[in-house]
């Protein structure tokens, strides 16, 4: 099954949901960054009174590297995909965002981010993503997007 095709199909929701949580990691990879800016397009909301688009991940839905950040959404700005990432360190936390193709692509993907510890040293902080990371990242984008177009049919069928 081709998941770039079938996401966009007029099947139920409950069924996209359902074919959704068991597409494997390979499959989940397989989703391409038009089938992301497509999902963005049709379910983000505008930015600051502009073109660009944001999808916020609900929080329960949101997936990360079970260590020390997630991802809360992804982000199409002057048509290129952001990542938009939760990261906690030693004394506090903070948000960064990395461009989609840089994490999504190749094998694993190191962000980091450079800030003060808390007795004003320099320190560099990273957070990592493996293939498995990366996959569970793609399946909430592709989840959020299915309830969130689909908010009213999947609120009526539940009632």
């Amino acid at each position: 099954m081709n998941i770039n095709k079938f996401i966009f199909t007029r099947t139920q929701p409950k069924k996209k949901i359902e074919t959704i949580e068991k597409l494997s990691t390979d499959e989940l990879l397989s989703v391409r960054e038009d089938t992301v800016k497509k999902i963005v397009k049709e379910t983000g909301r505008k930015r600051y009174k502009s073109r660009d688009k944001e999808l916020y991940i609900d929080y329960d839905r949101r997936k990360g590297n079970n260590w020390n950040s997630t991802v809360e959404g992804v982000e199409l700005i002057r048509g290129k995909l952001y990542l938009d990432f939760y990261v906690q360190y030693e004394n506090t936390d903070t948000n960064t965002s990395e461009e989609y193709s840089d994490v999504i692509n190749g094998r694993e993907f190191r962000g980091e981010i450079r800030r003060l510890d808390g007795h004003g040293n320099g320190r560099t902080y990273y957070f990592c993503y493996d293939r498995s990371d990366k996959a569970k990242v793609i399946k909430s984008i592709l989840l959020e997007y299915v309830y969130t177009k689909y908010a009213d049919k999947l609120k009526s069928e539940a009632a």
